[in-house]
């Protein structure tokens, strides 16, 4: 089955990446989110994707299994005419998630990002990837605008968060 092609021109979706800049890029361009199926419910302001899920926006790339995308509306009224505007509040990507962003990569089982919160949780074997180092544990919560991230265990410590810093000579160099 051919891939079903969707361009959003919502600044919102970029930001499911890790450790995005505290000023958000500005850009005119869309984000594609390409998969195998797709299913729009309007009413419930919901759209689910399915089946080598990858989202290409000019701030990231992201591929998963599955993604759910959480939209809120407002009604915009221009010369009498009323038009709903969406706008991302939420996304849910499960299955195999893996973010790329500049020099950076996440990898994990789901990732889930609030818009309103500007916060992305990775969970199910989360890993953050620079080439300064590497960083796991059970769960990593990542704000983007703040530039900061938390990182926690599981009550059996068998999964404790963990920061791997690779000395100068060994850093991977940027490309």
């Amino acid at each position: 089955m051919k891939p079903l092609i969707l361009a959003f021109f919502l600044a919102g979706v970029a930001s499911a990446s890790t450790n995005q800049p505290a000023a958000r890029v500005s850009t005119n361009e869309p984000t594609v989110i390409n998969s195998d199926r797709m299913h729009t419910d309007y009413l419930s302001n919901i759209g689910t994707f399915e089946g080598n899920v990858v989202v290409i926006d000019p701030r990231l790339t992201l591929r998963s299994d599955k993604m759910i995308v959480f939209f809120g509306g407002t009604n915009n009224v221009v010369n009498g005419v009323t038009n709903q505007v969406r706008s991302v509040q939420r996304i849910i990507s499960t299955g195999a998630v893996e973010i790329h962003q500049d020099q950076k990569k996440a990898t994990c089982e789901q990732a889930d990002y609030t818009a309103a919160d500007d916060k992305a949780i990775l969970t199910g074997n989360p890993k953050v990837e620079t080439s300064d180092g590497v960083v796991t544990g059970k769960k990593i919560t990542i704000w983007h605008g703040k530039e900061q991230m938390d990182v926690e265990s599981d009550v059996t410590e068998t999964n404790r968060p963990r920061l791997i810093i690779y000395p100068e000579d060994q850093r991977k160099k940027a490309e």
